[in-house]
């Protein structure tokens, strides 16, 4: 139903079977009615989302390296991409104004990943900059404790700046409950062929979009409360390996001010806790 491309590095594509997520006719084209909405919310989906008959072909973002340094592994999981990232081939590439995104902002504040000075440097314009992290990301030329992956775990694009259709809610208001469960059950099949070969030695995962929190976390941990993310003492375990921690970080739109740079610093400081880590 969902076919991934798999073993690439930055924007993979993927391909979503609407027939067999839609059998129902009726459902099929409630779904195909607002699949147009959907498009038409931002100029850069023509760019990343193609529609043939019943393959919906898309891209995503996925940046995990196969190289390895010894330094232990940290999976950042996100919600799902943001359309005009994905189309300009990174991950968090800029919000508002081109300004830079308040999600590296934070990485850097926190020290759990930092660039090097030519990598943040404001005289590269932003596709520049853009193009430098995604290089030092591959290449693990970075500032940080951890050998960090960055992934998403919807692997459907949504606007960022269309309330409607922003986030995993968009997701949600275009699929349908229904067709949302059955995709997160693919892609948690994905996550964990991604933590097979990326997760090999003693690392941690933090989440930061509680449907992926909720589809990761063992039967024995606490289930998503965004009070507890907020306050940096959402921790839990992986449900395929219980050695992996699993934390729940505020979301990425929240990681400014006092309160939530405290909370996610708990995060980081957990994950270096449970590796041990000098």
């Amino acid at each position: 139903m969902l076919v991934f491309e798999e073993n690439l590095f930055g924007i993979p594509e993927c391909e979503l079977d609407l027939a067999k997520l839609f059998p129902d006719k009726k459902e099929r084209l409630r779904f195909d009615g607002k699949l147009q909405s959907f498009l038409a919310s931002d100029p850069t989906n023509s760019e990343i989302y193609f529609l043939k008959r019943d393959a919906l072909r898309y891209y995503t973002e996925s940046f995990i390296s196969n190289n390895n340094d010894g330094r232990p592994p940290l999976l950042l999981l996100l919600g799902n991409p943001a359309s005009h990232s994905t189309a300009a081939g990174m991950c968090f590439a800029f919000e508002g104004s081109r300004r830079e995104h308040r999600f590296w902002k934070a990485l850097r504040e926190t020290e759990l990943l930092d660039f090097l000075p030519e990598q943040i440097d404001p005289n590269h314009n932003y596709r520049e900059l853009n193009n430098l992290r995604k290089q030092a990301l591959l290449n693990l030329d970075y500032i940080s404790p951890f050998r960090v992956g960055i992934a998403v775990f919807y692997s459907m694009p949504s606007p960022a700046s269309d309330q409607k259709w922003s986030g995993v809610n968009g997701l949600r208001r275009l699929l349908g409950q229904r067709a949302l469960n059955i995709i997160a059950a693919e892609e948690e099949k994905r996550i964990a062929r991604i933590l097979d070969v990326f997760m090999k030695q003693a690392g941690g995962i933090i989440v930061f979009q509680r449907d992926a929190y909720n589809n990761l976390i063992s039967q024995d941990s606490l289930p998503y409360s965004l009070n507890l993310a907020l306050q940096g003492s959402l921790i839990g375990k992986y449900k395929r390996d219980s050695r992996i921690p699993l934390v729940g970080s505020p979301p990425t739109r929240r990681l400014h001010g006092e309160s939530s740079m405290a909370a996610f610093r708990k995060c980081k400081d957990f994950i270096i806790n449970s590796t041990m880590l000098d």
